[in-house]
C-alpha cells in the first residue's frame, strides 16, 4: 500500500513539473529572452552642438533673442552715406542699428553728387573694421568709424581759335586780361579749373586792327565778353576774320 501511495506522489510530482515546464515555454515563445523596453537603442542629440551654428559650421542669428548695437561715425564730409547689409544702418540719419546675435553685417560707404568745387573720397574704416571694406560679426556690440575727405574737383576749359587773322585770346577774373593766368590761347588754349570756377574769356586783336573778332561759339554765344562757370570739361570757339 505504502508503495502505491509512494508511485502516486511521484506521478502527480512528474505531473506538476511537465505542467510548470510547459507553462515556461509558453510564455518564452522560442526560448529566448525578450529585450526590454529601456534596452531599445533611442535617437539622442549632440548636447554640444551649439544652436548658432548651421550645419556647414557657417554663424547664423542667434534664435535665442540675443541682440547687439552696432554703431557708426561718419566724418570728413558732411554729403557722405554709409549704409548696411542687411538693412539698418543709413548714416548720416541712421547711424545705429540692433541686429539680432551672429548677423554678418556689411557697411557700404558711398557719396552724394560733388558740391562747391569738392568730390567726397572715402579714406578708410576704423574700429571693428579696418581697410577700405567691412564686414563685422556680431557677437557683441561694436562701434565702426567711416573717414572721407573733401578734394578739389577739377574739369578742363579748352579754348579754338577759328577763321583768319592772328587774333589772340586771354583768361583772367578780372580786367584788363592779364596774360598769365591759365590760357594764353596761340601759346596754351587749355587749362583746368576747379569746378564751380568763373572763368572770362577776353578776345584780343592784334595792334594794327587788320583782324576783326567775329563771335563765340560752343561754351559762349555773342560777340562780348565770355563768361563760363565751370561744371564740367567745357570748349569754347572763338572765330576771327581778317581782309
Amino acid at each position: 500500500m505504502k508503495k502505491i501511495q509512494t508511485r502516486a506522489a511521484i506521478v502527480a510530482l512528474i505531473v506538476i513539473l511537465a505542467a510548470l515546464a510547459l507553462g515556461g515555454w509558453a510564455s518564452s515563445g522560442s526560448g529566448q529572452a525578450t529585450p526590454s523596453p529601456s534596452s531599445q537603442p533611442s535617437a539622442s542629440t549632440d548636447a554640444s552642438a551649439s544652436p548658432s551654428e548651421s550645419p556647414s559650421g557657417v554663424a547664423s542669428p542667434s534664435t535665442s533673442g540675443e541682440s547687439y548695437l552696432l554703431t557708426v561715425t561718419v566724418s570728413g564730409a558732411d554729403n557722405a552715406i554709409v549704409r548696411s547689409t542687411p538693412v539698418g544702418i543709413d548714416c548720416p540719419s541712421v547711424c545705429s542699428a540692433r541686429f539680432p546675435s551672429g548677423t554678418v553685417v556689411t557697411l557700404v560707404p558711398m557719396a552724394s553728387e560733388s558740391t562747391g568745387g569738392f568730390e567726397t573720397r572715402f579714406n578708410g574704416f576704423s574700429g571693428a573694421c579696418t581697410g577700405t571694406t567691412c564686414t563685422v560679426t556680431l557677437n557683441q556690440s561694436a562701434t565702426v568709424a567711416a573717414t572721407f575727405a573733401l578734394v578739389p574737383e577739377f574739369a578742363t576749359l579748352t579754348v579754338v581759335k577759328s577763321g583768319t587773322g592772328a587774333g589772340g585770346l586771354f583768361i583772367s577774373s578780372a580786367l584788363p586780361p592779364d596774360a598769365s593766368t591759365g590760357i594764353n590761347c596761340g601759346n596754351t588754349c587749355s587749362a583746368s579749373f576747379q569746378i564751380g570756377t568763373t572763368v572770362t574769356l577776353y578776345p584780343v586783336v592784334p595792334a594794327d586792327e587788320t583782324t576783326t573778332f567775329v563771335g563765340w561759339s560752343g561754351g559762349c554765344t555773342g560777340t562780348g565778353l565770355c563768361v563760363v562757370t565751370i561744371t564740367g570739361p567745357v570748349t569754347v570757339t572763338a572765330t576771327y576774320t581778317s581782309p
